[in-house]
């Protein structure tokens, strides 16, 4: 876990809301589609944006690109696939962007689905212990003298269990695709067990009116 100052850092940082870039695995955005994106983002004046992870995409790689680009953003994994790096990986990449870009990376971490696990070969198994082995061997990967980690790191947490994981082991929580009212029940039972106020959401948004299937609009990412 991160330093408290560093999480407060981090959600000033965010702001009160942020862009969602999602990628599909049939429609992927050129790169300087992407790049173009975040430029104007951040002249509207967004303070954050947060990518999405499939197989076939490296968030971190993504993220590197995509922060180089730009000059004051703050960017964050929503979410990072475990199955498809090991810890000492993640922890690497992880500590690379937060040193290469101070302030302005949030590791978001997540379990997924079976079928991503499925993908790479793996037994989806048990989740909550797998995610929790992954995030002690992250930990066990920095170096015995090292300081805390100068970046937030965030769970995606939908149930109790993992809710729970999230507010003993990381900075914060991120409820994919909940209603507000969700949400407040999830902030209520992270009060409850985390001395640290960092909560996430990713609330779907759109000004978009076109049907889904052809909606080409982000949905909006909260700090609450």
């Amino acid at each position: 876990m991160a330093s408290r100052s560093v999480v407060e850092a981090a959600r000033g940082m965010l702001g009160r809301a942020g862009a969602f870039m999602p990628e599909t695995p049939f429609d992927p955005t050129p790169a300087d589609v992407q790049r173009a994106a975040c430029r104007r983002l951040e002249d509207l004046g967004y303070r954050s944006a947060w990518t999405n992870e499939l197989l076939g995409k490296d968030s971190f790689a993504q993220l590197s690109m995509l922060l180089a680009s730009t000059e004051r953003m703050a960017f964050g994994t929503c979410i990072a696939n475990i199955w498809v790096r090991p810890a000492q990986t993640a922890y690497g990449a992880a500590a690379l962007l937060s040193g290469a870009y101070p302030g302005r990376f949030v590791l978001g971490l997540g379990v997924g689905y079976p079928q991503q696990a499925s993908a790479v070969g793996r037994e989806f198994g048990r989740p909550l212990a797998t995610m929790r082995e992954y995030l002690t061997a992250m930990d066990a990967t920095a170096p015995p003298d090292a300081p805390p980690p100068t970046y937030a790191t965030i769970l995606g947490a939908n149930g109790p269990k993992m809710l729970g994981l999230a507010a003993t082991m990381t900075d914060g929580a991120l409820p994919a695709g909940s209603p507000p009212t969700d949400t407040r029940i999830r902030a209520n039972a992270w009060a409850r067990t985390s001395s640290w106020s960092s909560i996430s959401t990713q609330a779907m948004e759109t000004s978009d009116t076109s049907p889904p299937r052809f909606r080409r609009t982000s949905p909006q990412a909260r700090t609450t």
